[in-house]
């Protein structure tokens, strides 16, 4: 039964729906009342005791008394110790609850020894006994004015006794005291219901006005952040640094030379298509703490697109400590990344533009740095260039070659040649593979790199491939039965699925079979969209087409995204024959994926085979479709015996 009551009043102890903000106040006003509640129980407790000591027995005077105040001393310090200490909203629940347990047992507690008492001595020490327990009933309800709940218990169960106890003693003292004590008791319980309300009213009202405040200065300061902030790197974003670079150019004090440089992470999408989106997030967070941690504090650097930062930096303009900047950025981003997944590996390209050499305005030099930057990426990946005065004639002859490339598309003066696949057993003939060739009248030959990257850019590939492809159809057409042509598409001609219809149309225009076209997509193409690419092959496949995946090796070779592809043919790429005949490597590398195509059942053509050594070699490994110098170099079909 005494469980069952416990019980009860520990379910008080809730007080009700009480807000987060409502418990830690009575919480952190417990921290110090409760403290005062052990010592007034401490102090009555022992004027207690010693007043009935040598009267009463000395284990009531001493021996009790000794382990009621031993409990009081260290309850007060443990709630003294948690004003240094932070609670969670469940520890502070669990907390008011086990301080309206410990109430009502201490109170019982203490009852019982103060009734024990009462029956040594006589009426004055009885009156003592009667003063103890009203006292200490009053001190609990004011001690616990915060907690209504336990305030309320308390008074039950050391309050009922004591009524009870006085009522029937038969002392109309006593009684007197007893019956007063029912009033006392009655309003401090009826002003702590009150206070309560009010206490909780004011602290559910600040909470609002708090929060208010809050959600007000949260608006405030995401307006800022988005306006003004990258929400990923917490770096300034693109409209942040323009406005810089526009400031800073309108200094009227502005006199010395500054750099304008742009960084570009080589390999990013791969992390995204491989390791998944929160990976890419990690690693552009990582990057931009390596940038901060190599640069100097004062500069201006900021994420101004996916992967691609940018900053402001007042520095010499001596190329070669420029270029020192350079490699120090680019080799803090070689560092391998880690991942849950894995390690991931990238790398970063950069390009500088120094005011006022290179502009003064703000779109001068941010193009002038953007020109840099594709011609380091173009070059090789992970360096750093500088525009300078020969970038500037490369922009106008590109532009020169943008005019002409327009020009040449539309009166079709691009044509084609043609590299054999061969059969290394035998030496006999089995495809050929389409490559672009152009010659401007006045601007000579130029090269397929240089004018493909140009169509790329300004978006006229397509015209190019579709009106190649239909040349080499038609020439299709005339080889012999067993012959296939391979014919090279450009990431835009992947992407773009009226493309692909447009394609499937020529071949259906001139009746020629879709499974005599292999084309070939570079491995860098597939990864600038893996899933797009993977579904746009497949389609492929399914219209009766080949696919090769061209330069394997050259680029991610990744076993994590290549079961992911539809292909039918893997080409290894041509850096892997060179040393062949020498690097006992690059012949375990050709093995290795000689296996894994066997594994995966498609074939396997190698590219760049220049001597007899190097075929006698591939075909010792098990390779059979070759393709390189060796055999035959790229030539007008007229050049070719085909039977």
């Amino acid at each position: 039964m005494f469980i069952k009551i416990l019980k009860y009043l520990m379910r008080l102890a809730d007080g009700g729906a009480r807000s987060p903000q409502v418990v830690f106040a009575q919480f952190n006003e417990l921290i110090t009342k409760v403290p005062l509640l052990y010592a007034i129980l401490l102090v009555n407790s022992l004027s207690l005791a010693y007043t009935h000591y040598a009267i009463a027995p000395d284990y009531l005077t001493i021996y009790v008394s000794a382990f009621l105040c031993v409990t009081c001393v260290t309850r007060a310090i443990r709630w003294y110790r948690f004003k240094n200490l932070t609670f969670s909203l469940e520890q502070a629940i669990h907390q008011i609850r086990m301080t309206v347990f410990f109430a009502n047992v201490m109170g019982i507690g203490f009852s019982w020894w103060a009734y024990t008492l009462y029956q040594y001595g006589d009426f004055a020490l009885q009156s003592h006994v009667a003063y103890y327990l009203s006292i200490t009933v009053i001190g609990i309800i004011i001690c616990l004015i915060h907690l209504p709940a336990a305030a309320w218990s308390a008074s039950v169960t050391v309050g009922v006794p004591f009524v009870i106890f006085f009522t029937t003693s038969g002392e109309p003292v006593f009684i007197a005291i007893a019956s007063n004590f029912i009033m006392v008791v009655a309003v401090l319980v009826m002003i702590t219901l009150s206070y309560y309300r009010a206490f909780s009213s004011v602290i559910d009202a600040k909470q609002t006005l708090e929060l208010q405040n809050r959600q007000t200065r949260k608006l405030n300061a995401q307006n800022e952040l988005l306006a003004n902030q990258d929400g990923l790197t917490k770096l300034a974003n693109r409209r942040s640094f323009a406005n810089f670079l526009n400031k800073k150019l309108a200094d009227e004090n502005q006199q010395d030379s500054f750099i304008v440089g742009l960084i570009d992470l080589d390999g990013f999408k791969p992390v995204n298509d491989i390791h998944g989106h929160a990976a890419g997030d990690r690693v552009l967070t990582e990057v931009s703490a390596r940038l901060k941690k190599l640069l100097p504090k004062d500069i201006m650097l900021a994420r101004i697109g996916g992967d691609e930062f940018a900053l402001v930096i007042d520095h010499s303009t001596d190329h070669k400590e420029i270029q020192l900047l350079g490699k120090g950025i680019t080799e803090v981003l070689q560092k391998p990344f880690t991942m849950r997944t894995g390690l991931v590996q990238i790398s970063g390209s950069c390009g500088f533009a120094i005011y006022p050499e290179a502009g003064n305005t703000a779109d001068e030099l941010m193009d002038r740095a953007d020109f840099a930057l594709y011609e380091a990426k173009s070059r090789a990946r992970g360096c750093s260039i500088i525009f300078s005065t020969e970038h500037e004639q490369l922009i106008r002859q590109k532009s020169q070659v943008e005019l002409a490339l327009t020009q040449s598309v539309s009166s079709q003066q691009m044509t084609l040649h043609y590299q054999p696949i061969v059969d290394g057993n035998t030496g006999k003939i089995v495809g050929l593979e389409a490559l672009a060739r152009w010659f401007h009248s006045e601007l000579g030959h130029i090269p397929p790199d240089q004018f493909i990257a140009i169509a790329e850019k300004t978006g006229i590939v397509t015209e190019i491939t579709l009106s190649l492809f239909e040349q080499a159809i038609q020439q299709l057409s005339l080889w012999p039965e067993p012959l296939y042509l391979s014919f090279n598409l450009s990431v835009h001609d992947v992407i773009n699925r009226k493309t692909l219809v447009q394609l499937k149309h020529i071949l259906d225009k001139h009746g020629v079979a879709s499974s005599r076209v292999q084309f070939e997509i570079t491995e860098t193409t597939m990864m600038s969209d893996l899933e797009h690419c993977s579904n746009i092959t497949r389609e492929l496949q399914q219209m009766g087409f080949k696919i090769a995946l061209d330069d394997f090796g050259s680029g991610y070779s990744s076993l994590s995204y290549l079961h992911k592809l539809a292909f039918d043919t893997l080409k290894i790429d041509r850096s892997f024959v060179h040393n062949l005949h020498v690097d006992q490597r690059s012949q375990g590398i050709v093995k290795t994926i000689l296996a894994l195509c066997e594994s995966f059942n498609v074939s396997c053509t190698v590219e760049g085979v220049e001597s007899e050594e190097q075929k006698d070699l591939l075909l010792a490994l098990g390779c059979t479709h070759m393709q390189g110098y060796y055999f035959y170099r790229p030539a007008n079909i007229e050049q070719f015996t085909l039977r």
